[in-house]
């Protein structure tokens, strides 16, 4: 093959490079025909499983919309004096609240996108000043009406309805 090239003025380093550049074309061409040739298996339990969809339910009411723009929020919470060793500098937790509010209201979608900062910091205080204990043996329901209550609280444009978590986590080492 080098003879071949050395007929039209090549020297051996040139057919080397030409050798790699068509070893690396005929590769990209084989991978992107085989990438676009792959049936893509897009059902909601493989997205659930792959962690690509964060929620698949919608609010029971079909006159509410979700806000799940608040994201993953890491606390820890209050230490418990009284609990494990671990418990003494309080304990990792990992939420992801998404908010339930009238579906037809932009203008409130609008100030709910505004204030994500002053949600995230009231979700972080509430689990922040409660200790694993009191979050454990509390209800739920009254925790997310404790929670409504004091977001609603910071909300001019219209009232949100319910909470609900789609991670509830905590970090035990």
């Amino acid at each position: 093959m080098l003879k071949y090239f050395a007929k039209f003025g090549f020297k051996k380093t040139d057919c080397f490079l030409l050798c790699i550049i068509a070893i690396l074309i005929i590769t990209i061409i084989a991978g992107t025909f085989a990438g676009l040739s792959k049936k893509k298996n897009q059902t909601p339990q493989i997205l659930l499983q792959t962690g690509k969809a964060r929620n698949l339910n919608e609010p029971v009411n079909s006159d509410l919309v979700a806000y799940y723009e608040i994201g993953k929020i890491r606390v820890i919470t209050e230490p418990d004096a009284s609990g494990k060793k671990s418990d003494k500098n309080g304990t990792p937790m990992v939420i992801s609240p998404w908010l339930a509010y009238p579906q037809e209201d932009s203008v409130f979608f609008e100030e709910l996108a505004r204030k994500r900062g002053v949600i995230r910091g009231i979700f972080s205080d509430y689990f922040s000043t409660h200790t694993k204990n009191q979050l454990l043996s509390e209800t739920e329901t009254k925790s997310v009406e404790n929670l409504i209550e004091r977001i609603n609280s910071q909300l001019s444009l219209g009232k949100i309805s319910d909470i609900y978590f789609t991670d509830y986590l905590f970090l035990d080492y």
